[in-house]
Protein backbone atom coordinates (compact mmCIF):
# COMPACT_ATOMS: atom_id res chain seq x y z
CA UNK A 1 0.00 0.00 0.00
CA UNK A 2 1.44 3.22 -0.86
CA UNK A 3 2.15 6.03 2.02
CA UNK A 4 -0.70 7.76 3.05
CA UNK A 5 0.88 11.42 1.85
CA UNK A 6 0.96 9.68 -1.13
CA UNK A 7 -2.73 8.77 -1.35
CA UNK A 8 -3.94 12.04 -0.08
CA UNK A 9 -1.93 14.54 -2.89
CA UNK A 10 -3.26 12.12 -5.48
CA UNK A 11 -7.04 12.33 -4.02
CA UNK A 12 -7.29 15.77 -3.86
CA UNK A 13 -4.78 16.53 -7.15
CA UNK A 14 -7.78 17.50 -9.43
CA UNK A 15 -8.64 20.27 -7.56
CA UNK A 16 -5.96 22.67 -8.93
CA UNK A 17 -7.98 22.37 -12.14
CA UNK A 18 -11.12 21.44 -12.51
CA UNK A 19 -13.52 24.19 -11.76
CA UNK A 20 -15.86 24.06 -9.05
CA UNK A 21 -19.09 23.65 -11.69
CA UNK A 22 -16.94 21.45 -13.51
CA UNK A 23 -16.75 18.84 -10.52
CA UNK A 24 -18.42 15.13 -11.42
CA UNK A 25 -19.05 11.97 -9.63
CA UNK A 26 -15.82 10.71 -11.05
CA UNK A 27 -13.78 13.75 -8.79
CA UNK A 28 -15.70 12.78 -5.60
CA UNK A 29 -15.44 8.76 -6.04
CA UNK A 30 -11.37 10.48 -6.22
CA UNK A 31 -11.76 12.25 -3.41
CA UNK A 32 -13.11 9.63 -1.18
CA UNK A 33 -10.63 6.79 -3.02
CA UNK A 34 -13.77 4.83 -3.71
CA UNK A 35 -12.00 2.98 -6.67
CA UNK A 36 -8.48 2.15 -4.80
CA UNK A 37 -7.66 -1.12 -4.56
CA UNK A 38 -8.24 -3.35 -1.89
CA UNK A 39 -5.49 -4.52 -0.06
CA UNK A 40 -4.11 -8.04 -0.24
CA UNK A 41 -4.05 -10.31 2.94
CA UNK A 42 -1.18 -9.90 4.83
CA UNK A 43 0.42 -7.32 3.35
CA UNK A 44 -0.70 -4.74 6.04
CA UNK A 45 0.01 -5.26 9.37
CA UNK A 46 -3.30 -3.22 10.67
CA UNK A 47 -6.18 -1.81 8.59
CA UNK A 48 -4.96 1.29 6.06
CA UNK A 49 -6.46 4.83 7.15
CA UNK A 50 -5.86 5.86 3.73
CA UNK A 51 -7.35 3.32 1.78
CA UNK A 52 -11.58 2.26 2.67
CA UNK A 53 -11.46 -0.62 0.53
CA UNK A 54 -8.61 -1.98 3.52
CA UNK A 55 -10.19 -4.63 5.45
CA UNK A 56 -7.17 -6.04 7.05
CA UNK A 57 -7.69 -5.01 10.36
CA UNK A 58 -11.71 -5.28 11.06
CA UNK A 59 -10.99 -8.08 13.88
CA UNK A 60 -11.78 -11.04 11.22
CA UNK A 61 -9.13 -13.04 12.71
CA UNK A 62 -11.23 -14.13 15.62
CA UNK A 63 -13.68 -15.36 13.02
CA UNK A 64 -11.69 -17.02 10.58
CA UNK A 65 -9.91 -18.75 13.10
CA UNK A 66 -11.14 -22.37 14.91
CA UNK A 67 -14.13 -21.72 16.56
CA UNK A 68 -13.79 -22.99 20.55
CA UNK A 69 -17.34 -25.22 20.95
CA UNK A 70 -17.58 -23.76 25.09
CA UNK A 71 -17.68 -20.59 23.55
CA UNK A 72 -21.73 -20.78 23.40
CA UNK A 73 -22.27 -22.11 26.73
CA UNK A 74 -20.95 -18.57 27.82
CA UNK A 75 -23.37 -16.86 26.27
CA UNK A 76 -26.55 -16.23 28.26
CA UNK A 77 -29.87 -17.19 26.78
CA UNK A 78 -32.35 -14.46 27.23
CA UNK A 79 -35.20 -16.59 27.56
CA UNK A 80 -33.69 -17.98 31.22
CA UNK A 81 -35.00 -14.91 32.29
CA UNK A 82 -38.45 -14.83 30.92
CA UNK A 83 -41.29 -16.23 33.13
CA UNK A 84 -43.61 -18.87 32.17
CA UNK A 85 -47.08 -18.09 31.09
CA UNK A 86 -49.84 -18.09 34.04
CA UNK A 87 -46.64 -18.29 36.86
CA UNK A 88 -46.40 -14.87 39.48
CA UNK A 89 -43.51 -12.54 39.12
CA UNK A 90 -40.77 -13.13 41.92
CA UNK A 91 -38.65 -10.02 43.90
CA UNK A 92 -35.07 -10.41 43.97
CA UNK A 93 -33.54 -10.91 48.00
CA UNK A 94 -30.98 -7.89 48.31
CA UNK A 95 -29.36 -9.70 50.92
CA UNK A 96 -31.48 -9.78 54.42
CA UNK A 97 -34.87 -8.39 52.55
CA UNK A 98 -36.75 -11.62 52.47
CA UNK A 99 -38.96 -10.40 55.09
CA UNK A 100 -40.15 -7.27 52.89
CA UNK A 101 -40.34 -9.38 49.78
CA UNK A 102 -42.52 -11.81 51.81
CA UNK A 103 -45.32 -9.43 52.86
CA UNK A 104 -44.75 -7.40 49.93
CA UNK A 105 -46.23 -10.36 47.90
CA UNK A 106 -48.69 -10.97 50.56
CA UNK A 107 -49.97 -7.40 49.88
CA UNK A 108 -50.09 -7.67 46.01
CA UNK A 109 -52.51 -10.81 46.16
CA UNK A 110 -54.95 -8.45 47.88
CA UNK A 111 -56.56 -7.18 45.11
CA UNK A 112 -58.82 -4.43 46.92
CA UNK A 113 -55.89 -3.08 48.02
CA UNK A 114 -53.84 -3.46 44.87
CA UNK A 115 -56.68 -1.90 42.97
CA UNK A 116 -57.46 0.97 45.63
CA UNK A 117 -53.60 1.89 44.88
CA UNK A 118 -53.63 1.79 41.69
CA UNK A 119 -56.45 4.53 41.86
CA UNK A 120 -54.09 6.94 44.26
CA UNK A 121 -54.04 9.96 42.05
CA UNK A 122 -50.36 11.46 41.17
CA UNK A 123 -50.29 15.30 42.00
CA UNK A 124 -47.10 15.37 39.70
CA UNK A 125 -48.85 13.83 36.93
CA UNK A 126 -51.76 16.39 36.66
CA UNK A 127 -48.79 19.18 35.71
CA UNK A 128 -46.14 17.21 33.69
CA UNK A 129 -45.86 14.56 31.05
CA UNK A 130 -44.15 11.86 33.50
CA UNK A 131 -45.02 8.39 31.18
CA UNK A 132 -41.58 8.57 29.29
CA UNK A 133 -39.35 9.33 31.75
CA UNK A 134 -41.65 8.11 35.37
CA UNK A 135 -39.44 8.34 38.35
CA UNK A 136 -41.81 6.83 41.75
CA UNK A 137 -40.69 8.86 44.20
CA UNK A 138 -43.47 8.83 47.64
CA UNK A 139 -43.80 5.51 49.08
CA UNK A 140 -47.17 5.40 47.29
CA UNK A 141 -45.53 5.75 43.73
CA UNK A 142 -42.78 3.14 44.42
CA UNK A 143 -45.64 0.74 45.65
CA UNK A 144 -48.11 1.45 42.64
CA UNK A 145 -45.14 0.94 40.31
CA UNK A 146 -43.80 -2.63 42.11
CA UNK A 147 -47.02 -4.13 41.92
CA UNK A 148 -47.39 -3.17 37.82
CA UNK A 149 -44.60 -4.61 37.21
CA UNK A 150 -45.58 -7.72 39.57
CA UNK A 151 -48.34 -7.92 37.04
CA UNK A 152 -47.36 -7.53 34.07
CA UNK A 153 -43.68 -8.23 33.93
CA UNK A 154 -42.50 -10.75 31.16
CA UNK A 155 -39.24 -11.66 33.90
CA UNK A 156 -39.28 -14.20 36.13
CA UNK A 157 -38.47 -11.89 39.22
CA UNK A 158 -37.81 -7.75 39.52
CA UNK A 159 -35.83 -5.80 41.77
CA UNK A 160 -37.65 -4.24 44.38
CA UNK A 161 -34.49 -1.70 45.04
CA UNK A 162 -36.42 1.62 44.59
CA UNK A 163 -39.00 0.62 47.48
CA UNK A 164 -36.26 -0.63 49.97
CA UNK A 165 -34.20 2.39 49.02
CA UNK A 166 -37.33 4.55 49.57
CA UNK A 167 -37.72 2.91 53.14
CA UNK A 168 -34.31 3.49 54.09
CA UNK A 169 -33.82 -0.13 55.14
CA UNK A 170 -30.42 -2.08 55.90
CA UNK A 171 -30.11 -4.85 53.05
CA UNK A 172 -27.60 -6.47 55.06
CA UNK A 173 -29.58 -6.97 58.24
CA UNK A 174 -32.78 -8.41 58.46
CA UNK A 175 -35.18 -6.80 61.12
CA UNK A 176 -38.29 -7.35 62.82
CA UNK A 177 -41.12 -8.46 60.38
CA UNK A 178 -44.17 -8.36 62.73
CA UNK A 179 -42.33 -4.37 63.14
CA UNK A 180 -41.52 -3.71 59.34
CA UNK A 181 -45.73 -4.84 58.94
CA UNK A 182 -47.05 -2.25 62.10
CA UNK A 183 -44.56 0.55 60.23
CA UNK A 184 -45.17 -0.06 56.64
CA UNK A 185 -49.33 -0.28 56.97
CA UNK A 186 -49.18 2.57 59.18
CA UNK A 187 -47.17 4.85 56.98
CA UNK A 188 -49.24 4.22 53.90
CA UNK A 189 -52.30 4.46 55.81
CA UNK A 190 -50.92 7.97 56.71
CA UNK A 191 -49.78 8.69 52.55
CA UNK A 192 -53.34 7.38 51.61
CA UNK A 193 -55.36 9.87 54.12
CA UNK A 194 -54.06 12.58 51.90
CA UNK A 195 -55.99 11.19 49.17
CA UNK A 196 -59.24 13.29 47.84
CA UNK A 197 -61.39 9.44 47.75
CA UNK A 198 -62.45 8.44 51.31
CA UNK A 199 -62.42 4.66 49.62
CA UNK A 200 -58.92 5.41 49.27
CA UNK A 201 -57.85 7.12 52.30
CA UNK A 202 -59.57 4.35 54.63
CA UNK A 203 -58.46 1.33 52.68
CA UNK A 204 -55.94 0.25 55.32
CA UNK A 205 -58.75 -0.11 57.88
CA UNK A 206 -61.16 -1.61 56.00
CA UNK A 207 -58.94 -4.52 55.23
CA UNK A 208 -56.81 -4.83 58.02
CA UNK A 209 -58.49 -2.94 61.01
CA UNK A 210 -60.26 -5.14 63.73
CA UNK A 211 -62.01 -4.55 66.92
CA UNK A 212 -61.52 -5.48 70.15
CA UNK A 213 -61.42 -4.55 73.91
CA UNK A 214 -59.44 -5.52 77.28
CA UNK A 215 -62.42 -6.43 79.78
CA UNK A 216 -61.10 -6.55 83.22
CA UNK A 217 -63.91 -7.85 85.95
CA UNK A 218 -63.08 -7.09 89.72
CA UNK A 219 -62.94 -10.46 91.96
CA UNK A 220 -64.71 -8.15 94.73
CA UNK A 221 -67.43 -6.44 93.05
CA UNK A 222 -68.16 -7.83 89.68
CA UNK A 223 -67.70 -4.74 87.84
CA UNK A 224 -66.85 -5.08 84.26
CA UNK A 225 -64.22 -2.13 82.73
CA UNK A 226 -64.08 -2.82 78.98
CA UNK A 227 -61.07 -0.88 77.18
CA UNK A 228 -61.83 -0.90 73.59
CA UNK A 229 -59.29 -0.77 71.14
CA UNK A 230 -58.13 -1.52 67.27
CA UNK A 231 -55.78 -4.03 66.07
CA UNK A 232 -54.13 -4.23 62.44
CA UNK A 233 -52.89 -8.11 64.10
CA UNK A 234 -52.88 -10.55 66.73
CA UNK A 235 -49.42 -11.10 68.12
CA UNK A 236 -49.51 -14.89 68.37
CA UNK A 237 -47.30 -16.64 71.15
CA UNK A 238 -46.30 -20.34 69.46
CA UNK A 239 -44.29 -21.43 72.74
CA UNK A 240 -45.92 -25.41 73.40
CA UNK A 241 -48.14 -25.21 71.12
CA UNK A 242 -48.54 -27.22 67.72
CA UNK A 243 -51.65 -25.90 65.63
CA UNK A 244 -53.06 -22.29 65.11
CA UNK A 245 -56.17 -23.07 67.26
CA UNK A 246 -54.07 -23.66 70.64
CA UNK A 247 -52.33 -20.13 69.64
CA UNK A 248 -55.35 -17.98 69.35
CA UNK A 249 -57.32 -19.99 72.75
CA UNK A 250 -54.28 -18.78 74.34
CA UNK A 251 -54.45 -15.15 73.09
CA UNK A 252 -57.70 -15.13 74.40
CA UNK A 253 -57.30 -16.65 77.72
CA UNK A 254 -58.10 -15.42 80.53
CA UNK A 255 -55.43 -13.84 82.95
CA UNK A 256 -55.43 -12.96 86.60
CA UNK A 257 -54.63 -9.86 88.03
CA UNK A 258 -53.51 -10.65 91.82
CA UNK A 259 -50.69 -9.79 94.77
CA UNK A 260 -48.50 -6.81 93.43
CA UNK A 261 -50.22 -6.81 90.04
CA UNK A 262 -53.72 -6.02 91.18
CA UNK A 263 -55.92 -3.85 89.66
CA UNK A 264 -57.16 -1.05 90.83
CA UNK A 265 -61.48 -0.96 90.86
CA UNK A 266 -63.40 2.10 90.37
CA UNK A 267 -66.59 0.88 91.69
CA UNK A 268 -64.34 -0.19 95.07
CA UNK A 269 -61.72 2.53 94.85
CA UNK A 270 -59.24 -0.05 96.26
CA UNK A 271 -56.75 -2.52 94.73
CA UNK A 272 -58.89 -5.41 93.92
CA UNK A 273 -57.91 -9.10 92.70
CA UNK A 274 -59.60 -9.48 89.10
CA UNK A 275 -59.82 -10.93 85.90
CA UNK A 276 -58.57 -9.59 82.67
CA UNK A 277 -59.26 -11.14 79.06
CA UNK A 278 -59.48 -9.80 75.25
CA UNK A 279 -62.65 -10.19 73.46
CA UNK A 280 -62.61 -10.04 70.00
CA UNK A 281 -65.94 -7.85 68.61
CA UNK A 282 -65.07 -7.82 64.55
CA UNK A 283 -62.33 -8.76 61.89
CA UNK A 284 -60.93 -6.98 59.72
CA UNK A 285 -61.75 -8.35 56.15
CA UNK A 286 -57.82 -9.20 55.97
CA UNK A 287 -56.93 -11.07 58.89
CA UNK A 288 -53.15 -10.94 60.06
CA UNK A 289 -52.00 -13.10 62.44
CA UNK A 290 -48.77 -12.82 63.45
CA UNK A 291 -46.27 -16.04 64.93
CA UNK A 292 -44.03 -14.89 67.48
CA UNK A 293 -40.93 -17.04 67.08
CA UNK A 294 -38.51 -14.45 68.45
CA UNK A 295 -38.40 -15.22 72.45
CA UNK A 296 -35.76 -13.48 74.96
CA UNK A 297 -33.16 -16.12 76.20
CA UNK A 298 -32.29 -15.26 79.67
CA UNK A 299 -29.63 -17.39 79.52
CA UNK A 300 -27.98 -15.82 76.32
CA UNK A 301 -29.54 -12.39 76.77
CA UNK A 302 -30.25 -12.50 73.37
CA UNK A 303 -32.90 -13.21 71.36
CA UNK A 304 -33.93 -16.90 69.95
CA UNK A 305 -35.83 -18.07 67.21
CA UNK A 306 -38.25 -20.87 67.95
CA UNK A 307 -38.36 -23.49 65.04
CA UNK A 308 -41.93 -24.74 66.07
CA UNK A 309 -43.73 -26.15 63.82
CA UNK A 310 -47.27 -25.06 63.84
CA UNK A 311 -49.95 -26.46 61.50
CA UNK A 312 -53.49 -24.72 60.52
CA UNK A 313 -55.91 -25.43 58.20
CA UNK A 314 -56.80 -23.74 54.79
CA UNK A 315 -59.70 -21.91 56.36
CA UNK A 316 -59.82 -20.74 60.01
CA UNK A 317 -63.58 -20.47 61.14
CA UNK A 318 -63.40 -17.66 63.64
CA UNK A 319 -66.94 -17.65 64.76
CA UNK A 320 -65.75 -19.45 67.93
CA UNK A 321 -63.71 -16.88 69.27
CA UNK A 322 -66.00 -13.84 68.60
CA UNK A 323 -68.18 -11.96 71.48
CA UNK A 324 -70.68 -11.14 68.84
CA UNK A 325 -71.73 -12.85 65.70
CA UNK A 326 -70.26 -11.57 62.57
CA UNK A 327 -71.48 -12.14 58.78
CA UNK A 328 -68.61 -14.34 57.67
CA UNK A 329 -65.99 -15.74 60.38
CA UNK A 330 -63.99 -17.83 58.07
CA UNK A 331 -60.83 -16.57 56.88
CA UNK A 332 -58.65 -18.75 54.33
CA UNK A 333 -55.09 -18.98 55.37
CA UNK A 334 -52.13 -18.15 53.60
CA UNK A 335 -48.80 -18.30 54.88
CA UNK A 336 -46.46 -15.25 54.76
CA UNK A 337 -43.73 -16.20 57.35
Amino acid sequence: MAPRLQLEKAAWRWVETVKPEDIGREHVELSYRVNVPACRRGTCRRNCKGNPNCLVGIGEQAWLGEIDENAFHNIDDPNSERRDKNTFVGLTNLGATCYVNTFLQVWFHNLELRRSLYLCQNPRAQDHNIQLDYEPESICEHLQYLFALLQNSNRRYIDPSGLVKALGLDTGQQQDAQEFSKLFLSLLEDTLSKQKSTTLQNIIQRQFCGQFSYVTVCNQCGRASPLPSRFYELELNIQGHKNLNECITEFLKEEKLDGDNRYFCESCQNKQCATRRIKLHSLPRTLNLQLMRFVFDRTTGHKKKLNTFISFPEQLDMGPFLETPQGSPISKLSRSK
